[in-house]
């Protein structure tokens, strides 16, 4: 799996691109190590875009990734998922409720407007869009 990543802080956002075979694993060490850089100090949004990532439903993952955002990133954040498939909207609409019972905010849409609604920022659609098809780092 590829993260394709980057941060915009005049918006206090965190954008991720995940891209090819979901793996729990590499997820976890991308956050380990974005947790250790000075930005992750301004950022209280993510996106996720998960429009590009295949996933086979694991039962474990929720546990696994309630367990990274409650040990790991430890932060009060918006964040929210753009989905496109039946199985990644399912998951993260799991993903949802199990985190909802945490006070973590979590949001899950298939349009870049409706993202940019949830999350708040001065983006407009077109802007938006360019950013996540020209994400500058990679993980």
């Amino acid at each position: 799996m590829i993260i394709k990543y980057q941060v915009f802080e005049e918006n206090q956002l965190l954008v991720l691109r995940y891209e090819g075979v979901w793996c729990f694993e590499t997820y976890k060490q991308q956050v380990l190590a974005f947790v250790q850089t000075p930005e992750w100090k301004s950022i209280n949004k993510f996106l996720v875009d998960l429009r590009y990532v295949e996933y086979v439903f694991n039962n474990e993952d929720i546990a696994l990734l309630l367990d990274v955002k409650k040990n790991i990133i430890q932060k009060n954040h918006v964040s929210v998922q753009l989905v496109d498939k039946p199985m990644i909207t399912a998951l993260t609409h799991l993903m949802q409720e199990e985190f909802g019972i945490l006070d973590i905010t979590t949001e899950y849409c298939c349009t870049v407007e409706r993202a940019i609604e949830l999350l708040d920022i001065s983006f407009n659609e077109n802007q938006l869009t360019n950013a996540l098809d020209n994400l500058e780092l990679s993980f």
